[in-house]
């Protein structure tokens, strides 16, 4: 939480980014980006507090758990248990916290590298805030606690209990996709855009079946992450456009 709120803190100053001297296909407004990133914080503050209102459930009660009531198309999930899946998805969610420096690659991008990290940051944070808020609400078990592999002193844990949906996924899927969209509109003649795209897409692909074979989430916890980050990755990039039809010199 205290760094999501240094997030925030730095990318209010970056909303005063220096005037460009080309023609962006990004406008910043405070009319826009203030309520964006406020409205992120205020609802990561409730899914804290909402956190603060039920117990763990005892050991009994999670001992009884049965595989047999999950549904047939999500049962698998609790008969896994890969921590190396578990790691290396995280080590996904971290790189794709820092795919926006990417964009430093690109001579367009990197001109207007101060407007890419308020995008950016508010993707993060918007994808994040309507992430945590969901799991804080529906409370889903986690597939691991239905696995009888699985010591009980790991099963005892409240973030056992915020398996709808999938946070890694979603975070993941919405910087990919934020990433794709900026690089294509910074790039819109380039020909590595089918490659951008294909790779973005794939990543928080990858990155769901992670989480599946880690124990972590059900198939349709990371379905739904996927398309939920799609949206705020897409979206995101999206209000921030100047206007359509603009055209970005190459030289």
């Amino acid at each position: 939480m205290k760094k999501t709120v240094l997030f925030i803190l730095c990318l209010h100053l970056l909303l005063l980014s220096l005037a460009q001297s080309f023609t962006s296909p990004y406008k910043l407004s405070l009319a826009v980006d203030i309520p964006i990133s406020t409205n992120g914080v205020a609802l990561l503050g409730a899914s804290y507090l909402l956190g603060k209102t039920w117990d763990l459930p005892s050991k009994e009660s999670i001992s009884r758990l049965n595989r047999d009531s999950v549904n047939k198309f999500d049962r698998s999930a609790t008969r896994q248990n890969s921590k190396v899946a578990g790691y290396l998805s995280d080590a996904a969610l971290y790189s794709s916290v820092a795919l926006p420096l990417l964009q430093l690659i690109n001579k367009n991008s990197r001109k207007d590298f101060g407007k890419v990290a308020a995008i950016s940051g508010e993707t993060f944070v918007v994808n994040v805030a309507f992430t945590d808020f969901l799991k804080e609400t529906v409370r889903r078990k986690r597939p691991l606690l239905y696995n009888e592999q699985v010591p009980m002193e790991q099963k005892m844990k409240k973030d056992n209990f915020q398996s709808f949906y999938s946070g890694h996924t979603s975070t993941v899927s919405a910087m990919s996709f934020s990433f794709a969209e900026m690089y294509a509109d910074y790039n819109p003649n380039s020909k590595l855009k089918p490659m951008v795209w294909s790779m973005c897409a794939a990543f928080p692909l990858l990155t769901g079946v992670l989480r599946y074979k880690a124990g972590k989430h059900f198939w349709t916890d990371v379905i739904t992450a996927y398309i939920a980050g799609a949206v705020v990755g897409l979206a995101t990039p999206y209000v921030h456009r100047a206007g359509l039809g603009y055209n970005l010199r190459n030289n």
